[in-house]
């Protein structure tokens, strides 16, 4: 894990948090098990936020599922590269 970041698996965490305007998408990682972990900045923010998430924090769905969405997306192009033979891991 890199200085200054937060990383976590969980694709609904993550879309909560990056609806917060403080917190951006870093990278996603794969792992040998086609598992994902989400790089976000700010982790003071997001250990935060994901306190308030457990307590029944809420965001708007539209853009909860929207997030959510961009994530899956870049799962997939993370899936399609690496499948081609494009590197998937630094």
């Amino acid at each position: 894990m890199e200085i200054n970041t937060y990383t976590l698996e969980s694709i609904t965490l993550c879309a909560f948090l990056l609806t917060q305007k403080d917190i951006k998408l870093i990278d996603i990682r794969e792992d040998n098990f086609h598992h994902f972990s989400f790089i976000l900045s700010n982790p003071e923010r997001c250990e935060e936020l994901r306190h308030q998430y457990l307590n029944n924090a809420s965001a708007p769905a539209r853009e909860l599922f929207s997030k959510r969405d961009m994530l899956l997306g870049e799962i997939k192009n993370k899936s399609s590269r690496s499948s081609k033979g494009g590197k998937n891991h630094e």
